[in-house]
């Protein structure tokens, strides 16, 4: 709570701002003296300045309306008179010190210098407010540890997903290599690894030998991603601040981001993949653009759109921001397979920012400069990271480049369709065509790259059999919960704001908000036809989450209403700038961002105990969705118990018979089959051979037949139960439902000795066998025309071991059998007993009956 000194600077800096107001403010002085609350419908101010005096918390809420704070103070800022311009600025710096003011705050610089920019990285928070900012981003780290029991498992990080092992084999075999963090020339020399994912493998490899080398691979590969969605969640903080100038909304923002399960599945505890990195550069991309967009759009508030242009091409902090978003554009090019996705988005906002330019009147030239420096410089970053150091695909290099010259391009079409005055919508139109005939341009003079571009289309959009590749909006969850299962309840908040943006950017002049129009309706777009692109929604959807979330607590009243986007009617008229909408008790700057006076800077709990505890239970409600399907979501990409105890009775095993890789090499179903074979071999780059033969594997009838084509290529098996298993007489009823043994009625095999059995996982070694040899059958009592060799094998299962009778027959053939077992034991073969080792198994050693 301000001290009655900060209250009467803040009174008379707000008489100095608005003089008109001195005789409501006093009748405010006057109704709190006879102890009476009031409502914003009681009071002769308009939404602006009702906003503005809770902003500068002079007024605060309490269970009946409003009630002024330290009113004998605010009646000695009326006696004393409005304040100079010295003491307003005394009296910003420590009343309420708006760092954060919206684009049309004036702050009485001359035309030729517009106000400074909200993007700051002056700390701004006031300690509850940094309070919540730190919760938001441990909320977000905490919801990726759900994991964690299932991750950290006897000293080794079981990661979860089948890929992220893919990404550990070029951590490890990379910071193998190097020579340390500052062995700078293997950045050029990644061998395999600077294919499709070069960014996310050397910055994987980097941090590691940063951190200590290849014994902090472990730590690396669990914490990488837990950090990054944490530096990723202040992103988003940042971004929605910038467009909204509302910390409340800021912070729900971060927490609809930071909640949304498929994003907590992809960025998960140990969950290294190339996610964590694509979300990142994502987010600082966006941010990027946002601040560039929200700068211009504000100068213009305060003075003339040419103006206005100018001062944002000359200032430095926007050439700081360019300087980010060189670095954000060779990033997203280089950190995964798909990047020139990345680049739609950006290309559709330089051409509607451009239109937005020409309507208002504002050179585009100026207007976009530091927005033009930003992507040609990164595109040339990206270039050079091709072409110095071997990184990426052409396309995905050459890509960033076809957007920064299509901008050079449009802007300069721009500058020429505003001198001539020509209508802005036909300059839409006019940059599509460019567009256009820049694409088959392209496509004429680069033939293979456009057929590479269609490869990896079809890799991305057209894959089958695997669970990312379905629709956000599925009928299998009835079109509309499919979002909810994914992004939670913030996709229903945040469709509808993101509706009225996306009027707002069509009749207003709103190039910050254009960026996340844009990129939401896009990655909208992309979630519909495959849901692996839901995670990049929610990080885009969040301000808008976060605003329907802040609309609905001051709907019901126990929240300071949110101005943002909140005009009735078209700002771009010029008879209604400035006034004022009763929608709301905030007042939009005219480009439909929060005025100084509007700006939510600081987080202010209801006064009332029964206001803060509906505030509390509405937002946990709100958020229990995500609560909920977060665990469940997670735990169906990480690897149970069984599978992982599989994994360490296959090394052990490998390690006693000294199998080495590929010997070792280990069969599984393909979406576990890096797991697997990490923990065994290290060797976990490809799961081609398991997707291409385990199915066959499993629907053969004989699996002896298989062991041929095993021979120095595979060294075990594991199999799973599964739904729609192959039926009876086929390998899987022999291995999954007879253990190999021959229980359930099944056939026991030779080939294939059991080493674990645990709730539905079966792990088995693939031997020679060991021979029995029958030279003389009826010799031990053998009769017909078949010999049968009978033990014992004892099986652990579910902790308990339990004896199986298993038994292998062979016929008799020119007076002699031969029966191969793979298992060791005391075999019963007739009325005779012999015994078999573990190197019998393991050499395919042969043992003969004697004759009686």
């Amino acid at each position: 709570m301000p001290s009655p000194e900060e209250t009467t600077a803040a009174a008379r800096e707000f008489l100095a701002d608005h003089p008109e107001v001195e005789d409501a403010l006093a009748a405010l002085v006057e109704r709190d003296a006879r102890d009476e609350p009031w409502t914003f419908d009681d009071i002769d101010l308009d939404s602006g300045r009702f906003g503005e005096l809770v902003a500068r918390d002079l007024a605060r809420e309490v269970d009946d309306g409003y009630r002024l704070r330290n009113p004998d103070a605010i009646r000695a800022a009326i006696d004393a008179g409005p304040a100079d311009a010295g003491d307003a600025t005394d009296a910003s710096s420590t009343a309420t010190a708006p760092t954060d003011a919206g684009p049309g705050a004036s702050t009485g610089e001359s035309a030729h210098d517009a106000a400074p920019s909200r993007f700051s990285t002056a700390v701004d928070l006031d300690g509850l407010t940094l309070l919540g900012l730190v919760g938001a981003l441990l909320a977000v780290a905490g919801a990726r540890l759900v994991a964690a029991p299932a991750v950290f498992r006897e000293g080794f990080v079981v990661s979860p997903s089948n890929d992220t092992y893919f990404f550990r084999y070029w951590q490890e075999r990379l910071v193998a290599r190097a020579d340390g963090a500052f062995d700078l020339g293997l950045f050029a020399d990644m061998g395999g690894a600077a294919g499709t994912r070069p960014l996310a493998h050397a910055t994987n490899w980097w941090v590691t030998a940063l951190l200590g080398g290849a014994d902090a691979a472990p730590a690396v590969a669990a914490w990488l991603p837990v950090v990054a969605s944490a530096c990723l969640g202040y992103l988003v903080y940042r971004t929605a601040r910038l467009l909204t100038g509302d910390v409340r909304v800021a912070l729900a923002a971060v927490l609809f981001y930071g909640l949304a399960p498929v994003n907590v599945v992809y960025t998960s505890v140990g969950f290294l993949d190339h996610q964590a990195h694509q979300y990142l550069w994502l987010g600082l991309l966006v941010a990027t653009l946002t601040a560039l967009g929200t700068d211009i759009a504000r100068r213009t508030t305060s003075t003339d759109a040419r103006t206005a242009a100018r001062a944002h091409a000359r200032d430095a902090r926007m050439w700081a921001i360019a300087l980010a978003l060189a670095v954000a554009v060779p990033a997203s090019a280089h950190a995964w397979g798909g990047s020139p996705l990345t680049f739609v988005p950006v290309a559709a906002v330089v051409g509607l920012r451009v239109a937005l330019d020409v309507r208002h009147d504002r050179s585009p030239t100026f207007a976009n400069a530091p927005l033009l420096g930003g992507l040609v410089v990164g595109a040339g970053l990206a270039l050079a990271a091709h072409l110095a150091l071997g990184w990426h695909e052409s396309i995905a290099a050459v890509t960033p480049a076809l957007v920064a010259g299509g901008a050079l391009v449009v802007v300069g079409l721009g500058e020429l369709w505003r001198r001539v005055s020509l209508p802005p919508l036909a300059l839409v139109a006019a940059e599509a065509v460019v567009a256009v005939g820049g694409l088959v341009g392209y496509a004429r003079l680069r033939p293979d790259d456009i057929d590479r571009l269609q490869t990896r289309a079809d890799d991305l959009f057209f894959r089958e059999g695997i669970s990312e590749t379905a629709s956000l909006f599925s009928p299998d969850f009835a079109v509309v919960f499919g979002p909810l299962l994914q992004l939670g309840l913030g996709f229903y908040f945040a469709i509808a704001v993101l509706a009225v943006a996306t009027w707002a950017v069509a009749r207003r002049d709103e190039p910050g908000w254009l960026v996340l129009v844009c990129f939401a309706w896009y990655y909208t777009l992309l979630a519909t036809i495959q849901v692996r692109f839901a995670g990049q929604l929610a990080i885009v959807i969040a301000p808008f989450a976060g605003i329907g979330l802040v609309y609905l607590l001051s709907a019901i009243d126990i929240a300071r209403p949110v101005a943002t986007l909140d005009r009735g009617e078209d700002a771009d008229s010029p008879s209604t700038r400035g006034r004022p909408s009763r929608a709301g008790s905030n007042r939009a700057g005219a480009d439909g961002e929060p005025s100084e006076g509007t700006a939510i800077t600081s987080l202010a709990l209801p006064d009332g105990t029964r206001l803060r505890g509906y505030l509390a239970a509405t937002v946990a409600l709100v958020l229990l969705f995500n609560l909920l399907l977060v665990p469940s979501l997670v735990a169906q990409t990480t690897h149970d118990r069984a599978q992982f105890d599989a994994a360490l009775a296959v090394d052990s095993h490998a390690e006693a018979v000294d199998r080495e890789y590929p010997r070792n090499f280990v069969l599984s179903q393909w979406g576990d089959n890096r797991m697997y074979n990490y923990f065994v071999s290290g060797e976990s780059q490809s799961y081609g051979y398991a997707r291409s033969n385990h199915d066959q594997f499993l629907a053969s009838s004989d699996p002896g037949d298989w062991y041929d084509r095993f021979q120095g290529r595979v060294g075990y098996v594991v199999v799973t139960d599964r739904e729609n298993a192959p039926t009876a007489n086929t390998t899987y009823a022999a291995l999954h439902e007879g253990l190999g043994l021959g229980v359930n009625d099944t056939v026991a095999t030779g080939r294939y000795q059991l080493l674990a059995s645990d709730d539905g996982v079966r792990t088995f070694a693939v031997v020679p066998g060991a021979t029995i040899r029958v030279t003389d059958p009826a010799a031990v009592g053998a009769t017909g025309g078949a010999v049968t060799a009978t033990t014992e094998v004892a099986v652990e299962e579910s902790g308990a071991n339990v004896t199986h009778e298993y038994a292998r027959e062979a016929t008799v053939a020119n007076g002699t059998a031969t029966i191969r077992v793979a298992h060791p034991g005391e075999y019963r073969v007739g009325n005779a007993t012999v015994t078999v080792t573990d190197d019998d198994v393991v050499a395919g050693n042969r043992t003969t009956v004697p004759a009686a």
